[in-house]
């Protein structure tokens, strides 16, 4: 009878690795009817129903052997990968590190237990895994790109790029890379090379829904946004249970002002996938909070004590409640909550650098030194002549979505949203240190953003940019522009940095996660327009407070007509009906009526101000 088992044995071993799993499978059923605690049979039959998406009978099988063998490498391996595969990611860790313990130094085991480690948001435990393998496999595509994912989740973007670069030196048909390096250009503002990248994993899939997702993206953060909507439901219809594409669409209709579309998708998005916060954030932002959406706020505060997501989902998560605490009147539930996800983001957008507030202030000090009257007026004459533009400007946070709104309502006035013209062009414009200028350049950069402007509005009289920082531009917009209008913004100082406090922004801004830097950035603020409101022509600049046109929308809206030069157009008493895209967090603010409660927003939070208060008498 041993030598028929161990004949039967060895003809299932070779089948298994031959590939021909059934016949694998059909020796070994035979040796279990005879021995059915046998544990190399065992072993083999629960490999081969792991590998066969049995997962009970695998488990069944394995857990045999465990209870003879607790020291089984194989046994221990194939449970992790099992627990990793039904989501028992606790269970996965314990088997993979046992895996680990039972062969050490085993670049195999190291990824697996690198990727389970992955999965528990344990970033920096999953980062030691994966620079383990490459210690003794420089060259493995997959680990490269796995660790590149730890990386980007820890909000090391530029460490992150690199591995998913390397990884696609080696294996340039990944689509997997070319994904997740998008979503870090995407992080880094950088939509652009963000699109390419999903143009390649197109290519090389067409059917793959994340590089749909991915280019979607993309060209939204590009206000192509008619492209956009496309393939994101071409994302959901090739794969309609990825909750990350019924997130992104919803947030899609959101930004359209389709908010009973966008709740569906938000929903969709939770069911599919409740281990998240992105659609939880969205859907809070998406809806007037009320007693009736406690159950889901009572989802999240599970999900935030369990603290198993990566980062990026905390921040969205903590953001999300602190909205809902803010709706419900527990206002020190709310500042509680963002307290912490302000740390959350710094850590995660800026890790341990700090935020330097002299090399801030000597750069307002070379803006209000080079532009100052009389080289504005030297330069001013050759400037392009376009009075295409006009930019809003003013501290984030201020009111400019809701003026563009109000101003696209016009039928001679386009919305261009938050042109990213001169942020990028800055370093040309400036040079590497941000202080030196070439005045003669100017005029060209003028032409080239009235081109910019209209490829995304290619025939209204006029095009907004609503770039708030674009108010440390104003000397050489007007320089390059001296027919710009340019409207400047101004909000309470404290409900402005508040809102700062409690806003995520999509791309990092180094003093936003701290009040104390948010003061100090606000004063340089008001230095710098004070300085712009001495130089800068009456009959081009205009002020306008956000509580002003919230208690008489008309009056104000008119003087901003005048200053463009402009005939009234009724549309603009019904901004809410503008369908143009918005992708700022305002967006949902924007689409209903003019509302006050966003005037003294600062009184429900007075006992937990902090630094604010010191802006109480300024602005």
């Amino acid at each position: 009878m041993s030598e028929s088992i161990t004949e039967l044995m060895k003809l299932a071993s070779s089948a298994h690795a031959a590939g021909r799993l059934p016949e694998a499978e059909t020796y070994v059923t035979r040796v279990l009817a005879s021995l059915p605690n046998d544990p190399q049979a065992n072993l083999l039959m629960g490999v081969l129903a792991g590998k066969t998406g049995r997962n009970q009978v695998a488990f069944e099988h394995l857990e045999k052997v465990i209870r003879t063998r607790p020291d089984s490498f194989e046994a221990l391996f194939w449970l992790s990968v099992l627990h990793r595969r039904t989501k028992n990611l606790l269970e996965a860790v314990k088997f993979a590190e046992a895996a680990n313990r039972a062969r050490p130094g085993d670049p195999f085991v190291q990824n697996n237990l690198g990727l389970c480690y992955l999965d528990l948001a344990r970033l920096d435990d999953a980062v030691r895994e994966f620079q383990n393998v490459l210690r003794a496999q420089p060259t493995s595509a997959p680990t490269l790109h796995n660790l590149g994912t730890a990386l980007y989740l820890m909000g090391k973007d530029m460490d992150a790029a690199q591995a998913f670069d390397r990884a696609l030196m080696l294996s340039p048909g990944s689509v997997d890379s070319y994904l997740n390096l998008g979503q870090v250009l995407l992080s880094q503002t950088n939509p652009g090379e963000a699109a390419k990248c999903a143009r390649k994993a197109l290519k090389l899939n067409p059917t793959s829904a994340g590089a749909h997702l991915l280019l979607a993206s993309a060209l939204v953060e590009d206000n192509l946004t008619g492209e956009a909507e496309v393939h994101l439901k071409e994302a959901v219809k090739l794969d309609p249970q990825d909750a990350q594409a019924h997130g992104l669409l919803g947030q899609r209709y959101q930004s359209l002002g389709n908010f009973e579309e966008a709740n569906h998708h938000l929903k969709r998005s939770i069911e599919l996938e409740p281990r998240q916060g992105f659609a939880y954030f969205a859907y809070v932002y998406n809806n007037k909070v009320s007693e009736k959406d406690r159950p889901l706020v009572d989802k999240m505060e599970r999900l935030v004590a369990e603290n198993g997501l990566d980062p990026r989902q905390m921040m969205f998560l903590h953001y999300a409640l602190a909205k809902a605490y803010e709706s419900f009147g527990e206002f020190e539930k709310s500042m509680n909550y963002l307290d912490e996800v302000n740390r959350i983001a710094r850590r995660l957008k800026f890790g341990d650098e700090i935020f330097d507030r002299g090399e801030y202030a000597r750069n307002f000090d070379w803006l209000i030194e080079t532009f100052n009257s009389e080289f504005i007026e030297k330069h001013r004459r050759n400037g392009s002549p376009s009075a295409v533009p006009v930019v809003i400007v003013g501290m984030m946070r201020s009111g400019t979505t809701l003026v563009e709104q109000i101003l696209s309502s016009h039928s001679q006035i386009g919305a261009s949203g938050e042109n990213r013209f001169w942020p990028l062009n800055r370093p040309a414009l400036f040079g590497s240190s941000g202080r030196t200028l070439k005045p003669s350049d100017l005029p060209g950069f003028g032409r080239r953003y009235v081109e910019a402007l209209r490829k995304v509005v290619p025939s209204d009289k006029h095009v907004t940019d609503k770039m708030p920082a674009n108010y440390e531009m104003l000397g050489a917009i007007h320089v390059a522009l001296p027919n710009a209008r340019i409207i400047h913004m101004k909000r309470n100082p404290v409900d402005t940095c508040i809102s700062i406090y409690a806003t995520p922004n999509r791309v990092p801004i180094d003093y936003a996660y701290d009040r104390e830097n948010i003061v100090f950035a606000y004063e340089q603020y008001l230095r710098l327009m004070e300085h712009w409101r001495t130089v800068l022509p009456a009959n081009r600049f205009l002020e306008v407070n956000y509580e002003d046109i919230v208690q008489d929308r008309e009056t104000q809206a008119r003087k901003m007509l005048d200053l463009i030069g402009l005939d009234w157009d009724e549309a603009l008493m019904h901004h809410e009906q503008n369908q143009r895209n918005v992708i700022t967090p305002s967006l949902w603010q924007v689409r209903q009526p003019i509302y006050t409660s966003s005037v003294e927003r600062w009184r429900r939070y007075e006992p937990w101000l902090g630094a604010f208060k010191k802006l109480m008498t300024e602005g």
